[in-house]
Formats: structure tokens, sequence, C-alpha cells
């Protein structure tokens, strides 16, 4: 019972920790009203730092971006390849990138992959991921889930209507089951964080905001990956226990 508490109190620091700095970036963006994409997300520049020294200090990086994760076979290429037809889906729907400045667009793309993809996927599919896993995959998938949806949740304080805001969060979820389940299926980080950032760097790139026919068959298409994905995972249920690490909230 003791250690219960112990992980639950762990968990909820690090969705507080998130939360935290996500609000306070968010009132300094809309206080500031920056123009240049990089300062847009300054007030998370800490936690990432944070994060990326935290690994370094530990040497616990390995223990996330092992190279043995991170293989390019027909069997590895099958887990993490529908999210390639999500990014596709996306970026066609969206008409394509609204190309302002080649310079915009890199400070974009390496802003939401270095710094706010990292960090979501530290927090939700390394940290959580490893630290719930010891309760079986089941629960650990579910909960990172649950609290990545809650997490973005939050965009209803920003006067999101009600209904962009369930699609959003709807979305997340299944997201977060996707990414969730490829890490339980011993799949690298870093092609959660990638897909993260490429994910977020399409919507913010968008010529025209997406049809609902495509969010649908985006939300479908991820049912099926979580489905199978699901599936290979109890069969299989090799997740690397010898991997987990200690998190950065005690």
């Amino acid at each position: 019972m003791g250690n219960t508490i112990k992980l639950l109190l762990k968990i909820l620091g690090l969705e507080l920790l998130i939360i935290f700095f996500f609000t306070i970036n968010g009132i300094y963006a809309t206080l500031t009203n920056p123009s240049n994409p990089f300062m847009q997300y300054i007030g998370l520049l800490p936690l990432a730092i944070g994060f990326y020294f935290y690994l370094i200090k530990t040497k616990k990086w390995r223990n996330f971006f092992s190279k043995d994760s991170l293989c390019f076979d027909k069997e590895n290429i099958l887990l993490w390849s529908p999210l390639l037809i999500v990014l596709t889906l996306l970026l066609i729907g969206n008409g394509g990138l609204s190309v302002t400045s080649v310079t915009d667009l890199i400070l974009i793309l390496g802003t939401q992959i270095l710094i706010v993809a990292f960090i979501e996927e530290m927090v939700f599919r390394g940290f959580m991921i490893n630290i719930l896993i010891s309760k079986g995959f089941r629960f650990a998938v579910l909960t990172s889930s649950f609290l990545f949806a809650l997490t973005h949740s939050l965009q209803l304080l920003g006067g999101q209507s009600i209904e962009d805001t369930l699609l959003q969060i709807t979305y997340a979820f299944l997201i977060g089951m996707v990414l969730s389940l490829l890490i339980v299926n011993n799949q690298s980080i870093l092609i959660a964080i990638i897909f993260h950032g490429l994910n977020n760097f399409f919507i913010l790139t968008a010529q025209v905001e997406g049809s609902s026919v495509y969010n649908y068959v985006i939300i479908s298409v991820l049912i099926v990956h979580a489905v199978f994905l699901w599936s290979r995972a109890k069969r299989t249920n090799k997740f690397r226990i010898d991997n987990i690490s200690e998190p950065l909230v005690k």
C-alpha cells in the first residue's frame, strides 16, 4: 500500500510539474504575444534544460535512448509506420505548409521537437511509463494516456471551443495510447519525440484548418494502430524492466 501511494505521488508530481510550466508559458505568451516562434515557448526552456541535464548527469540517457530500441528491420518498421500515414493525412488535410519564411519553419520545427515534444514525451512516455510499468503495461499505458489527454484539456482555459477541445482530448488520448504502446513494445522514445514534434509542426504551419473528415480518418487509423500494438504487447509481454530508471520527481 505504501509503495502504491509513493508511486501515485510521483505521477502526481510529474503531472503538476508539466501543468505548471505549460500554464506559466501560456500566461507569458498571452501577455507578450511574441512573434518569434521560439519565444512563444521560452517558458518551457528551463524544464527542457533540466531534463537534458538530469539525463546526462545521472547517465540515464542511454536508458531512454538505447540504440537497441532504434532498429529499422521490417518488424520494427511495421510497428511505427502507421504514424507516417497519420502525418501524411494531417499534412494533406491542412493544405500543406503555410510558408512564411524558412527561418520561421526551422524555428518552429526545432522548438517543437527539441523542447515541446521532448518534454511531453519524457514525462508521459519516459518517466511515467517507467514508474507505472511495475503495475502492468495496461495500467501504465492507460494512466499515462489519460493524464496526457487531461493536460491537453487545459486548452479550454485559453478560450478554445468545447467541441474542438473534446476532439483534441480524444486525439491526444489515442496518440498517447499509440506512443505508450510503442514504448511497451520496446520502440525508441526518439520515434515518439520526432512524431510528436512533426505532428505539432504540421498543425502550427497549416494553411487551412483540417476538415472533420480527415480528423475522423486519422482517429480511425490511431484506433486500429492502438488495437494492433495492444494485442502484440499482450502476446509478447517483453518490456525491458531492466531499463527502468528513477524519475526526476522523487
